[in-house]
């Protein structure tokens, strides 16, 4: 109340206030003519005036508190929200776009469609122009043909630094034809290459759409545009079992050597053991049950509340696909781990109709069956994804796994049923027709070649010792065929020191324990300069007989390490079998590579973005297949004169 009355009787007393009195004290003072003295219109106090509030705002706090607090408080709360309004984040964010920073935004929007695999009118649309106005209010999206000239200018120089990578260097390819959800045909041809510095590279060349017909002169021609437009040294080419497909690799003379792809070999196969008909009575019967839980809501959550119930992992059935076996193991073994729930739901007669339940009954025989199959089908399984994988070597992989499985996997037990022996019967029947694992011819192939290159399978422990005597003469054939074509700097005597303790590590400790040590120098002392340990220092052999001779008696490395980092460091030791290795080893064992650009290219082509232009799709694809880590790859610095 106080307050109230003190603040009437200024405002009849008051005189209109100076616009340059700002503070509020000036609501309870008024200065006279001179401005030299003020007087509070509260208690008619004179005080001197200097300049400053400092004195009226000090009487008010001694003399009239109560009567100022209400307008003090007001006062200070509207210098804080003046305070706020100028720091307020709409003011900061109002500043000026950089070119640089314009660029960046740029080169980032075409990431996200490109990582995203993201039609360009995605940034186009209204909801996401809210966010960039949020986040950038100064930036304005560019146009679609901006946005796609920045596109192809970064295709522009993702490509050209491929080429410039894959120049000089020995490279096998991956090929495969695809048609889209929109029905256009594609070609799809992937490179693969190991550099200077012994890392394995996987690049995707191109995806075109090929609406000729997929002859095998149509195909060679197509695979022919690729090479010469990338100006490529082809050493292989993996391809899938189709006849047009092998009958194009005869046409092109640019293929020295193919190969049928040997994820489709082994697909074959293992088809031909799940086609018996007593396992494929079973596998069908599987496939229904499992078809039943993922298709009946009433069914799959009575699964799940009986999991809860058993204690056993909460797993979804798994429906496999006719074009992967590998799918049909993984069908039967969570069927199989699931059997008590599944039984258990199956006779509940509230969660399941008499009539679907005499359908999908199982006999206990099938059971067991399935129970013999999965330990048979899980070393395939594992096969299959090594040898379909692009980041390690896996030509090397396919006869010593091959044999493995053919001698201990599918080797008939007792304890088998009649169609399991029927089924291991079948499937290495196949594998060795299908991959002449007999055929005289084997130690001349190419993966057996690449085998002997590899430090971890050299010694071809895995097949007879004729077969090895033979595998080495072929591969001393191939380094004196490339004894003329050495790299400059590769002849002379070198010596090999470093490597040599390298390689023969393992060894060396093995030698110089106890008596072996001094047995060691016994010998050194009979044989005198004749006599050469693991850890003396080696020259480089001047011929391709003794080069090869000295990598064999080198010890071979652990399966689990790379082979590419052993081969980096004995590269000057072995220079004509290292450039053999970098053609060999480079190959991959399938055509996956180029099958798994069918799901990339699947998510650029949808029925949403059914009028892509096919040149859209090779660059986006490209780029995305392509990118190395993120955005390194499409991110770059503006030009210095851009506007």
């Amino acid at each position: 109340m106080a307050a109230t009355e003190a603040e009437d009787v200024v405002r009849q007393k008051a005189p209109a206030k100076h616009a340059r009195h700002s503070s509020f004290v000036w609501k309870y003072f008024t200065e006279d003519n001179t401005n030299s003295t003020v007087e509070c219109q509260l208690c008619m106090t004179i005080l001197k005036y200097n300049k400053n509030t400092s004195a009226m705002l000090n009487h008010l706090k001694m003399k009239h508190p109560l009567s100022t607090a209400s307008t003090s408080s007001n006062a200070s709360t509207n210098e804080q929200r003046t305070t706020q309004r100028q720091t307020s984040i709409n003011d900061f964010s109002k500043r000026p776009v950089t070119d640089k920073r314009r660029q960046q935004i740029t080169d980032l929007l075409v990431n996200f469609v490109v990582k995203d695999i993201r039609p360009l009118s995605a940034l186009s649309g209204g909801g996401f122009r809210d966010i960039i106005n949020f986040f950038e209010p100064g930036y304005t999206i560019p146009s679609h043909a901006t946005l796609w000239k920045t596109l192809t200018h970064q295709y522009s120089t993702v490509r050209a630094n491929i080429a410039k990578e894959m120049k000089d260097k020995s490279v096998s390819l991956t090929t495969d034809l695809w048609t889209s959800c929109t029905m256009d045909p594609y070609i799809t041809v992937t490179a693969h290459y190991i550099t200077d510095s012994w890392e394995l590279k996987s690049r995707v060349l191109r995806t075109t759409i090929m609406p000729e017909r997929h002859t095998a002169v149509n195909i060679a021609q197509r695979l022919k545009e690729t090479i010469e437009e990338w100006g490529l040294n082809v050493f292989c080419t993996i391809h899938d079992n189709a006849s047009s497909m092998n009958l194009a690799m005869e046409i092109c003379e640019q293929f020295p050597h193919h190969l049928g792809c040997t994820g489709h070999t082994l697909q074959l196969a293992i088809k031909a053991g799940l086609n018996l008909p007593e396992i494929a009575r079973t596998t069908e019967t599987a496939r229904r049950v499992v078809s039943h839980f993922r298709h009946s809501s009433v069914a799959h959550c009575a699964l799940k509340k009986r999991q809860e119930q058993l204690g056993i992992k909460v797993n979804k059935l798994q429906n496999d696909c006719a074009t992967r076996w590998n799918s049909t193991f993984t069908m039967l073994e969570r069927l199989n781990e699931q059997r008590i729930p599944v039984q258990a739901v199956l006779t509940d007669e509230t969660a399941t109709k008499l009539n679907i339940r005499r359908s999908l009954s199982m006999r206990e025989s099938q059971w067991e069956l399935i129970e013999q199959l999965i330990p048979v089908l899980r070393p395939l399984a594992k096969a299959t994804t090594i040898m379909c994988a692009e980041s390690h070597v896996g030509m090397s992989f396919i006869y010593p796994v091959l044999l493995n499985v053919a001698d201990n996997t599918l080797r008939v037990r007792e304890s088998d049923l009649a169609a399991t022996r029927s089924f291991k019967d079948t499937v290495r029947k196949q594998l060795i027709t299908r991959f002449k694992l007999e055929s005289g011819g084997l130690a001349d192939s190419i993966p057996i070649t690449a085998c002997m290159l590899d430090p971890r399978f050299k010694h071809l422990k895995f097949l007879p010792e004729n077969t090895r005597e033979d595998a080495r003469m072929h591969l001393t054939q191939l380094v004196r065929q490339n004894r003329g074509e050495e790299q400059p700097g590769a002849t002379g005597e070198h010596d090999a020191e470093t490597g040599a303790e390298e390689d023969n590590a393992g060894l060396e400790t093995e030698m110089q324990s106890g008596k072996k040590a001094r047995l060691e120098s016994d010998f050194e002392q009979l044989f005198g300069p004749h006599y050469e340990s693991c850890s003396s220092k080696r020259k480089r052999s001047d011929n391709g007989a003794d080069e090869l001779r000295d990598y064999s008696l080198t010890p071979h490395i652990p399966t689990m390490e790379n082979p590419l980092n052993w081969w980096a460091h004995n590269e000057h030791r072995f220079p004509r079998l290292a450039k053999l290795s970098k053609s060999y080893l480079a190959i991959p064992a399938t055509s996956t590579p180029s099958e798994r650009i069918f799901s990339l290219a699947g998510n650029t082509v949808t029925r949403q973005r059914s009028s892509l232009h096919p040149s859209h799709v090779d660059v986006l694809v490209f780029l995305n297949a392509n990118q190395k880590d993120g955005r390194e790859d499409f991110i770059s610095e503006p030009d210095n004169d851009s506007e």
